[in-house]
């Protein structure tokens, strides 16, 4: 991969916060200002997006499409050089994580937790304050996600949600 351009204040405006793959031969990594990269297993290739936002999350999700985190809680959704933005955010912090799980893109930052279900963003406001207090990281193994944040971490097996910390 080339190496980015120093903007006038000396800084970039490359660099990778967040990589996910479907494969070993299909990785995206995102971050800097529109900067989404392809690796097929041999070469990286930079992704043709309709954005210079700052980009931080990214999920390779089961339903075929790359979801990526932008500035403000904006989401784009594509896979190679095809993409859109389907959801404007407007909150002061953009998402921290993206996991793909039960058939959805869920979405965390410290503000709560959010699922994309058939294109769309909304809120999940079912569960409660004990499972809001702990947003911020999200992984997904063995059939349950784990949220975790500042406040203590829960998981959840697609029913409940249970308190570890």
């Amino acid at each position: 991969m080339p190496l980015p351009a120093q903007l006038d204040y000396g800084g970039t405006d490359g660099g990778f916060r967040a990589i996910d793959g479907f494969s070993q031969k299909d990785i995206y990594c995102v971050g800097g200002l529109g900067d989404v990269w392809r690796y097929d297993g041999e070469h990286w290739y930079a992704c043709n997006v309709p954005t210079n936002m700052v980009l931080h999350t990214v999920c390779c999700a089961g339903d075929g499409y790359v979801y990526i985190g932008m500035q403000m809680g904006s989401i784009m959704r594509g896979r190679e050089d095809s993409w859109e933005i389907i959801h404007k955010g407007d909150l002061s912090l953009p998402f921290r994580d993206m996991v793909w799980y039960q058939g959805k893109v869920w979405c965390t930052s410290d503000y709560g937790l959010w699922v994309i279900e058939g294109g769309k963003l909304r809120e999940v406001d079912e569960f409660g304050p004990e499972v809001y207090a702990r947003s911020g990281s999200l992984a997904v193994g063995d059939g349950l996600m784990l949220l975790a944040g500042l406040h203590g971490a829960t998981i959840y097996d697609g029913k409940k949600w249970s308190t570890i910390l």
